[in-house]
């Protein structure tokens, strides 16, 4: 096990843009009916790591 220490600046900046994609998700989920199963995300995760 390996252990990371940052500080709390470090860390938020880390996170952020996690923390404000998350909020944007959720706003869109209360705005829409639209959802996607666990394949349809992954398949697109996938296809934006490899470059597809």
């Amino acid at each position: 096990m390996k252990i990371v220490v940052l500080s709390l600046e470090k860390y938020a900046s880390l996170v952020d843009n996690v923390e404000m994609k998350l909020d944007e998700a959720d706003e869109i989920a209360e705005n829409t009916e639209e959802r996607l199963s666990h394949d349809d995300v992954f398949r697109s995760v996938r296809s934006v790591i490899h470059g597809k």
